[in-house]
């Protein structure tokens, strides 16, 4: 890569710090619309208790973008497993545990919404697996651009 290129991908930018500015990106144009079942929820059955972040549901979300924009054609049951975690069972081996698939569901949908991702349902080997749309690739490599950029001029 030159010094002076001004066109990035989400693959050129670290994860954490993707996720962070486009959570926020969704949070300041109040494109979701939150339900309310998220205030008391656990995300998954491994978890106790609800996640301590007011602003995690913007997080998952932005999080379920960038891996469907990583891996095209990926499905709820996919996506259940890689957001998942271990369960603590006690004095038995830690199990690990899918993630809860409506909060996935309802992510999923609200990106389908803002036009992000589509349902492919043309694919040859999973029904209505996901894939990045057009004007969802543009506007997350323009927020990787944007954050590029900054720590480009940081240095």
């Amino acid at each position: 890569m030159s010094n002076n290129q001004s066109f990035f991908t989400v693959k050129d930018v670290a994860a954490a710090d993707f996720i962070r500015e486009y959570a926020s990106h969704l949070k300041k144009a109040n494109k979701l619309s939150i339900p309310e079942f998220t205030q008391w929820t656990t995300t998954s059955v491994a978890r106790e208790l609800a996640p301590q972040d007011s602003d995690w549901v913007y997080i998952r979300t932005a999080a379920l973008a960038r891996k469907v924009y990583l891996k095209p054609h990926t499905g709820i049951s996919t996506l259940k497993h890689i957001f998942g975690s271990n369960k603590d069972r006690g004095n038995l081996r830690n199990k690990h545990q899918a993630c809860h698939g409506k909060i996935l569901r309802w992510a999923l949908k609200s990106l389908e919404d803002l036009k992000i991702i589509r349902k492919d349902k043309n694919s040859a080997t999973k029904k209505f697996s996901r894939v990045i749309t057009k004007e969802g690739m543009t506007e997350l490599n323009r927020i990787a651009t944007q954050i590029a950029i900054k720590q480009r001029q940081a240095k």
